[in-house]
C-alpha cells in the first residue's frame, strides 16, 4: 500500500481546490441542431482521412465532457502516467472518481475528491507472440490497441462496436460484442492489475473475486490500470448486411447463430423489416478501398438516422416513411481486417439504454419495448429510434454484475437520438425493466434504477460484489453518487 498524497506536480495545474464542484446535464438540443451536429462530425472524420471526429469525450482547461456533449464536468483534475501515482493519490484523496473515453449515458461523473483520467496511462507494454498475449496499460484506446496489434500479427478474437473506448472502460461496464464466440472482451483477458480503494496494488486472474468484482463493477471495487489479453492470430471478416422482414429473422435466428461467427440486426418502429449483418471469418482478399466504403457507410448511416429518421419523427411522419425508406436500403459486402470490421468510429448524437435479456424472450422483449415507444409517440412526438440486437452466450462466468453474466443473452440496445424527450421513453422502459427478469447495462442510460433493483437482477452475486467492496474501498473514496444510487454506499455493504 502506498501513503501520502499525490506526488509532486500531479495537481499542478489544481494547486487552489475548486470550491464548488460541478457536473451539468445539459439539456438536449432540437434535433435540428443535433443533426447539424451528426452531420459536422461525419464531414470532419471523412476530410481529415479517419482521423478526428467532434463528437467526442474531451478533457480541456480542467473542463470535461462525454462524447455526446450532455454530461458536463469540472473538478480537481489527476492524470497520473504511472500505477505508483495511481495508488498514491487514491491512498491521500478523500474521494476519487475516473473517467475513461467519455462514451457512456449514465450520470456518474461527478465527485467531492479528486476526478482521474487514464489518458496519459496509454500504450502496449509487451507483446508476447509465442503466447499471443499482449499487456496493455488501461487508458489504452481500442482505435490505437489494435492497428499495433495487427502490425505484430495478432488480432482480439471478438470485440465491441465503438473503437474509442478505453480498454479500463470496456472492462469495467463489460462491454459486449455479438456472436457465437465468447462475445466480451472480459473473456479474453487472463490478467488484470488493479489499485483498489485503500492505494493498495493487486495482481489478478480469472476465478479471482476481485476480478470477477472489477469486470462490470463500474470502478467501484478498484481502478484498471494494467490488462493482458489472450490474442489470436490476425483474420479477416467478410461483413454483410441486408434488409429482411422480422418474421423471416424470427423463423431463423437458430440458423443465422449457427452459421455465422457474430450476428445482429437493427430494428426500427412502425416496419416489420430489419437490418441484418453478419460478419464471417474469411481467407478472401481484402476489399478494394474496404475502410473508405466502410467509413462512407458509417456516415450514411449516421446522418441518415440524424436528419431524415429524426425529422420524420419530429414532424409525425414515421409511421408512415419507416417502411418506405427501409425498402429503398440496399445490402453491403466488404471483406476487412476483423477490427475494422468490428468497430466503428462515427455515431450519430444518441442516447443508449441496453438490457440485457434470455434470448428465447429476444423477440417478446423486443416487441415490449416497441410497442411502448408506439404508444408513447401517439401522444407525444418521440425522437427517432433504432434498437440494435446482439447476442452472447451461455457461459459468461467472469463477471458477478456484468449483464450478460451466466445465461444465453439477447442484447436490446435502444439507440434514440439525443433530441426532444428521450428521458420520457427511456422512464418507462426503466418502469418495464423493474417488472422483468431484464437486466440494465451499467455504462448506459440509468436513471431512476437502484440497488434494490441490481440486487433482485443479480441475486446471489449482487452479494458477493457488496463484499468484495466493502474490504477493497471500506472507506467509499471510490463512490460517487451514481455507484451510490445504483450499489447502495459502501457503509451498507
Amino acid at each position: 500500500m502506498y501513503q501520502g498524497g499525490p506526488p509532486d506536480g500531479l495537481l499542478a495545474n489544481h494547486a487552489r481546490p475548486i470550491a464548488l464542484e460541478k457536473g451539468v446535464l445539459v439539456g438536449y438540443p432540437h434535433f435540428a441542431v443535433a443533426a447539424t451536429k451528426t452531420t459536422a462530425n461525419a464531414g470532419v472524420y471523412l476530410a481529415t482521412g479517419r482521423k478526428r471526429l467532434l463528437l467526442e469525450g474531451r478533457y480541456r482547461r480542467g473542463r470535461y465532457r462525454n462524447w455526446s456533449g450532455d454530461r458536463r464536468h469540472r473538478a480537481n483534475w489527476v492524470k497520473p502516467r504511472t500505477e505508483i501515482e495511481i495508488a498514491r493519490v487514491v491512498a491521500g484523496a478523500s474521494q476519487v472518481r475516473l473517467v475513461g473515453s467519455g462514451h457512456s449515458f449514465n450520470d456518474g461523473l461527478a465527485t467531492a475528491g479528486a476526478t482521474m483520467s487514464l489518458d496519459r496511462l496509454s500504450g502496449i507494454i509487451n507483446i508476447d507472440r509465442e503466447s499471443r498475449r499482449a499487456t496493455v496499460r488501461a487508458g489504452t484506446r481500442l482505435r490505437d490497441l489494435t492497428p499495433e496489434l495487427r502490425a505484430d500479427g495478432l488480432a482480439i478474437r471478438s470485440l465491441a462496436s465503438h473503437d474509442a473506448q478505453s480498454v479500463a472502460g470496456i472492462l469495467s461496464s463489460d462491454v459486449h460484442g455479438t456472436g457465437r464466440l465468447p462475445a466480451h472482451l472480459s473473456d479474453q483477458v487472463v490478467g488484470l492489475r488493479i489499485v483498489d480503494g485503500t492505494g493498495a496494488i493487486h495482481d489478478v486472474e480469472p476465478g479471482d473475486e476481485l476480478f470477477a468484482a472489477a469486470i462490470g463493477g463500474i470502478g467501484a471495487v478498484g481502478i484498471i490500470t494494467r490488462v493482458t489479453v489472450q490474442c489470436v492470430d490476425a483474420f479477416r471478416l467478410h461483413q454483410r448486411t441486408r434488409v429482411e422482414p422480422t418474421a423471416w429473422a424470427v423463423a431463423n435466428l437458430d440458423r443465422l447463430l449457427a452459421d455465422h461467427d457474430h450476428v445482429s440486426f437493427y430494428a426500427y418502429p412502425f416496419t416489420d423489416l430489419l437490418h441484418v449483418h453478419t460478419w464471417d471469418r474469411t481467407d478472401e482478399p481484402l476489399s478494394t478501398l474496404g475502410r473508405r466504403r466502410e467509413a462512407l457507410n458509417e456516415a450514411k448511416a449516421a446522418v441518415s438516422a440524424a436528419v431524415v429518421g429524426d425529422a420524420s419523427a419530429h414532424w409525425g411522419l414515421l409511421p408512415r416513411a419507416a417502411g418506405v425508406a427501409m425498402r429503398l436500403q440496399t445490402g453491403t459486402s466488404l471483406v476487412l481486417e476483423s477490427h475494422e470490421a468490428f468497430s466503428r468510429s462515427q455515431y450519430h448524437l444518441h442516447q443508449e439504454l441496453e438490457v440485457a435479456v434470455p434470448r428465447d424472450r429476444v423477440w417478446v422483449e423486443l416487441e415490449a419495448t416497441m410497442a411502448r415507444y408506439r404508444e408513447r409517440y401517439g401522444k407525444q412526438r418521440l425522437p427517432f429510434l433504432l434498437t440494435e440486437v446482439r447476442f452472447s452466450p451461455a457461459g459468461h462466468d467472469r463477471t458477478l454484475l456484468g449483464a450478460g453474466a451466466e445465461r444465453d443473452t439477447a442484447w436490446l440496445c435502444l439507440c434514440c437520438n439525443q433530441s426532444g424527450a428521450v428521458d420520457a421513453y427511456f422512464g418507462e422502459i426503466e418502469e418495464w425493466v423493474r417488472g422483468t427478469d431484464a437486466r440494465i447495462h451499467l455504462g448506459k442510460w440509468c436513471e431512476t434504477l437502484d440497488a434494490i433493483d441490481l440486487a433482485r437482477m443479480h441475486g446471489d452475486r449482487f452479494a458477493q460484489f457488496q463484499a468484495v467492496r466493502a474490504v477493497t474501498d471500506p472507506r467509499g473514496k471510490l463512490s460517487n453518487h451514481f455507484t451510490d444510487r445504483v450499489l447502495g454506499p459502501v457503509e451498507s455493504c
